[in-house]
């Protein structure tokens, strides 16, 4: 199944809401959020810095993986960007195909 990293901030509304539900509540929500779409939710934690948290889970589709951050952002309370994560073995396919690529750079010359 493959992972997917989201990196998120609270909006004012949901920081307020975490605030006063306890952070729990949000991990809890997350792992509901995530399973009812068949996902399982790794790690969740809280951040200090440009983003106030990060998930990471593994979600059965691309599809699925933008179920959470559709959700949770259009109730206004998070903005997400989502990450999907590639293997080490994936990445290596991937490098192979690049070697066998042609590219001609700009500027290098007419056809």
């Amino acid at each position: 199944m493959p992972t997917f990293v989201y990196l998120g901030n609270y909006t004012a509304l949901g920081l307020e809401g975490a605030m006063r539900d306890g952070f729990e509540s949000r991990v809890t929500a997350v792992t509901d959020l995530l399973e009812a779409h068949g996902g399982r939710l790794l790690s969740m934690g809280f951040c200090m810095g440009e983003y106030d948290f990060v998930i990471v889970a593994d979600i059965p589709s691309r599809r699925a993986a933008l179920v959470a951050p559709m959700v949770a952002g259009s109730a206004g309370t998070v903005s997400v960007a989502t990450i999907e994560l590639i293997s080490a073995s994936e990445m290596s396919e991937i490098a192979s195909m690049a070697k066998d690529s042609q590219f001609k750079t700009a500027g290098s010359g007419s056809s």
